[in-house]
């Protein structure tokens, strides 16, 4: 990963940079974003840049053979720390070497990964994430070895919120006491999950979501879509390039005729076929379940915001007039309820809730809401 592959961020790059000419790179960076924020990308970046043996003003050379090995995330001097779980292989000494192929392979064809990413990707199903007090062991042991052949040895430590109690306080004895020219990159989503004392000896670098410019940017590399598909998934994702990549894929799902048939269902209390809607749900990708849900959300509020100002409205036509009618079926109050339990059941998504069980409850919330509205 170079600089100049993540589009934007010209001040952050500019930054990072700035703090090796002077001198002053913290031993302990906390890379923060919010999911789909190229925090992951910028550390890496930087990493590369350090390690680059042929530096440029502004990146790093792309050509070296640490340049190299960086595109591969195979650098001898750079380890890579994240959450994992036991699998039917690996039941003892679960840690992240362990996992380390399949980690890169999906890293280096998607940075702006989230943790539901990698545990599909590898098959974790729903186990919990962690970085176990194994790992602990191992980040001692690969400290105790001087770098191979670059300057500095850096640790990525990706979503250190994960972090066994046992482990987050192993690490803090080695920030108070960090060996000559190695650094830490905690990249994480949510630092305040973080215990104090770690916060206390890192250095916070926050990173902004990224503007609609930039996604465009950077998804135009997409040129199968059409431009009003690129910015529908522009417009759902609100800054989450993760998620604009991940909708712009499922672009040609006919979500918007799943959707009437659905809320027609859930109106007349078809139970029948509210049934076929559940099990359609749940046979769908987790990647579709989302998107489809985040799309109900936003149409849900084109429909909230069309009782005020139907100019207002970001749809296309085919949209325009589902929400026509549909508005007209619930009052503001009500519309307001059922973002609010699809925001819900998005979060309860995440966090592994079982989706047949979650999208029946979805489903029954909605109708009461109908019944409620039309009796």
């Amino acid at each position: 990963m170079r600089f100049q592959e993540i589009p934007g961020f010209e001040e952050e790059k500019k930054r990072l940079i700035n703090s090796y000419k002077s001198n002053i790179i913290s031993h302990a960076q906390l890379f923060f974003g919010l999911e789909g924020s190229p925090n992951l990308s910028l550390a890496l970046a930087f990493t590369t840049y350090l390690n680059c043996e042929n530096k440029l003003e502004e990146d790093s050379c792309g050509k070296c053979s640490s340049c190299s090995k960086m595109k591969k995330l195979t650098h001898p001097d750079v380890n890579f720390i994240f959450p994992v779980a036991p699998s039917l292989k690996i039941t003892k000494q679960v840690i992240s070497d362990k996992y380390i192929d399949r980690w890169r392979e999906i890293c280096i064809e998607n940075p702006y990964m989230n943790i539901n990413d990698w545990f599909e990707f590898y098959g974790f199903e729903n186990k919990q994430p962690n970085i176990s007090k194994d790992e602990a062991r191992s980040i001692i042991k690969k400290l105790s070895l001087k770098p191979f052949e670059s300057k500095f040895k850096i640790i990525i430590l990706w979503l250190p919120e994960y972090l066994h109690i046992f482990t987050a306080n192993a690490l803090l004895k080695l920030l108070e006491e960090p060996s000559f020219n190695t650094h830490f990159f905690l990249v994480t989503n949510d630092y305040q999950k973080l215990i104090k004392t770690i916060l206390s000896r890192a250095q916070l670098f926050k990173i902004r979501q990224f503007s609609d410019k930039e996604i465009k940017l950077y998804l135009s590399k997409h040129d199968e879509f059409s431009e009003s598909e690129v910015n529908q998934a522009i417009y759902l994702s609100e800054g989450n390039l993760n998620q604009a990549n991940k909708l712009l894929q499922v672009s040609d799902t006919d979500e918007l005729n799943h959707l009437m048939l659905w809320m027609r269902n859930c109106y007349s209390e078809n139970y029948v076929e509210l049934q076929k809607d559940i099990d359609w749900f749940n046979l769908s990708t987790k990647i579709k379940k989302r998107a489809f849900l985040t799309y109900t959300m936003k149409l849900m509020r084109e429909a909230l915001i069309s009782k005020i100002d139907s100019n207002l409205l970001k749809i296309i036509d085919s949209e325009r007039a589902f929400i026509s009618k549909f508005q007209k079926t619930l009052d503001s109050d009500s519309l307001e309820r059922i973002i609010m339990e699809i925001d819900n059941a998005i979060r309860d998504l995440d966090r592994n809730a079982n989706p047949k069980i979650l999208f029946l409850d979805l489903s029954l919330e909605i109708s009461n809401l109908f019944q409620k509205v039309n009796t």
